[in-house]
């Protein structure tokens, strides 16, 4: 007789919704960043690469990987990149696993993407399919039949998750660890005059081994996510205040007003006075529209 694993015998969660995001969809309509209440998500790519936010840190991703959003937790395309996926996502509520929080399945220290088997990615992929088949069909006479199968979904990765943290090595937990620590850092200090020989020095970890983790853990160099934080932020005060673009400049440590534009430049597509002019037109057009 086989005996069943003893989350089989926890509560059922309630399944939510299904949603599907094709290739060209992606590429057109990043969804940033946000969050949700009273609900956990699981988002598969199915195909394509990209890059997703999820809490403080950014992630490559890639076809074969599923990431994990607890309830309440930021999550979403990274900005200022091009993401061309095919995503499934399953979202469930009145989840209870074992000494965790409500509608939560990773504590907040994992590493909220897995990196599925063929013989998992084969699986998960044929579930998601065939719940949004029969959801998009819209027939309550189905309802029992796709909400067993994200039941079944949902055991999958309860298991797979149970799997992976059994193996995750003390090393790899360490370097998470200390990717949070590096991001962190960065967020609280990029406004600042940043090399990399200081930010070595202020977390007492060498150069080249902070410059390898970090990229490999999120794809870019710490000097590039600086940049990029100061470009977000530089977009939010070109959008939303009056600042001149020189006290923007300024505050955000970029040095001088020609290597501002020039980065924005590159990140954004336009400068910024193009863009703040942008902003001011549909919220004029808006304005107009509304009166």
């Amino acid at each position: 007789m086989i005996k069943s694993p003893s989350s089989l015998l926890s509560p059922a969660p309630t399944f939510v919704n299904v949603f599907y995001v094709s290739p060209d969809y992606s590429k057109k309509h990043a969804h940033m960043l946000h969050k949700h209440k009273d609900t956990l998500e699981l988002l598969y790519i199915a195909e394509g690469t990209g890059r997703y936010q999820v809490g403080e840190c950014e992630y490559v991703v890639e076809a074969g990987n599923l990431i994990i959003c607890n309830t309440d937790i930021l999550h979403g395309e990274a900005p200022f990149q091009e993401h061309e996926m095919t995503t499934y996502c399953l979202a469930f509520t009145n989840v209870q696993e074992q000494n965790m929080p409500a509608n939560t399945l990773l504590p907040e220290s994992a590493l909220p993407i897995l990196t599925l088997s063929a013989s998992s990615r084969r699986l998960l992929s044929e579930l998601m399919i065939s719940i949004y088949h029969f959801v998009c069909q819209k027939d309550t006479n189905l309802t029992e039949i796709y909400s067993q199968l994200a039941l079944g979904a949902f055991r999958l990765v309860e298991h797979l998750v149970q799997t992976h943290q059994s193996h995750q090595t003390a090393v790899a937990r360490k370097q998470e660890t200390l990717v949070r620590h590096i991001t962190d850092y960065l967020n609280h200090h990029y406004t600042e005059t940043l090399t990399l020989k200081r930010i070595s020095r202020d977390l007492f970890i060498s150069e080249t081994y902070l410059s390898h983790l970090f990229k490999r853990k999120t794809g870019i160099s710490p000097i590039q996510y600086i940049i990029q934080r100061r470009i977000g932020e530089a977009q939010s005060l070109l959008s939303e205040t009056d600042m001149q673009i020189s006290e923007i400049e300024e505050h955000l440590g970029f040095g001088s007003s020609t290597h501002f534009t020039i980065m924005f430049k590159k990140y954004v597509g336009i400068a910024p006075r193009e863009y703040r002019k942008f902003f001011l037109s549909s919220a004029q057009h808006q304005s107009n529209k509304n009166s």
